[in-house]
């Protein structure tokens, strides 16, 4: 085993260990200015307990930035005995929560944490559903299809946690002083709004921003941070920010109803039509790379899919039929 994955391992261990003896109720004073002498003591202490609130947030925040006295009033709030003895009768102990959630690779316990997330959100939207809320300060967040998040505030910080799914995120002036950060927490990243409105899309595998106001401040867990301008969008991973050309204006279509094809392969189009049904649409690799271009309003789903199919079928030369598996199936015609 190579000694970077060594220490990476004892890392991990060291704050799962803090995660599980802070959910204590009996945890005391010293146990929080035990934690923030630990994060003080190497960066990449503190890089991981970033990873590890992220992904912790069904269980909610240990946050780190707090006084002591104030993280443990906060923990009597939002914590019980119970999760604790939840994790162990879930199998999530110690050292399965380290390696587990946090390595690089995707592992089972990281999706299952993510999935407990997910059902336990405070913000959610089922499949084929949009919603928007306005946030206590002004910042308007609308949410997607499958979409799950939670938002946290508290003095220092304005948190929006993004477990699965796309938001499409307005800020609004901090009537606090000094003004607090508006961040999104993604399992691979933290996003900084500076003064926008972008939309930010994630998943296990990474994460896409497309920006049209203002910047955004992509921050990888394990990499430098990149500023996104307005006009720009990104892919990223936690290891790192790609480039991703101008701001594609069908990334905000969907808070409107509406789904834009912009000379797209049909696959890509059907692909993002897939995330409004449960009823699994494929295409055939003959017609895949048949281009499509239109406006098509997708306000309502259920009523508005078969509408859009049968416009596809109109403007190509393909055919919809059901296929053996129960789905439909587009095929050259």
């Amino acid at each position: 085993m190579r000694a970077d994955h060594m220490e990476e391992q004892r890392v991990l261990s060291q704050a799962a260990e803090w995660f599980a003896r802070l959910q204590d109720q009996a945890a005391q004073p010293e146990d929080y200015a035990g934690l923030q002498a630990w994060l003080a003591a190497d960066p990449a202490h503190a890089r991981v307990w970033q990873r590890v609130e992220a992904i912790s947030q069904p269980f909610k925040q240990l946050a780190t930035a707090v006084p002591a006295a104030n993280a443990r009033a906060t923990l009597k709030q939002v914590h019980s005995i119970e999760r604790r003895r939840t994790l162990r009768r879930l199998g999530l102990g110690v050292t399965v929560l380290a390696s587990g959630l946090l390595m690089r690779q995707a592992l089972p316990w990281r999706g299952w944490l993510n999935t407990y997330a997910i059902a336990h959100a405070g913000y959610r939207t089922q499949v084929g559903e949009r919603k928007q809320w306005r946030l206590p300060e002004g910042t308007l967040l609308a949410l997607n299809t499958a979409t799950a998040v939670d938002v946290y505030y508290d003095q220092h910080l304005r948190r929006i946690v993004l477990h699965q799914g796309e938001i499409l995120v307005t800020t609004a002036h901090d009537p606090q002083r000094p003004s607090r950060p508006l961040v999104v927490e993604t399992l691979h990243a933290r996003l900084t709004a500076l003064g926008t409105r972008f939309t930010v899309r994630g998943d296990l595998q990474g994460g896409h921003v497309a920006v049209f106001e203002g910047a955004v401040r992509i921050s990888p867990h394990d990499a430098a941070s990149v500023e996104i301008l307005a006009g720009q969008q990104a892919r990223f991973t936690q290891s790192g920010v790609i480039a991703d050309g101008r701001a594609d204006l069908a990334r905000e279509a969907w808070s409107r109803g509406q789904l834009v094809a912009d000379n797209l392969p049909l696959a890509n189009f059907i692909a993002e039509l897939n995330r409004y049904t449960s009823v699994t649409i494929r295409v055939q690799p003959a017609v895949a790379n048949l281009r499509l271009v239109g406006v098509y309003p997708l306000n309502y789903p259920q009523q508005d899919i078969p509408l859009i199919l049968a416009a596809v079928e109109n403007v190509l030369p393909v055919r919809i039929h059901q296929d053996a598996a129960g789905g439909l199936a587009i095929a050259a015609r």
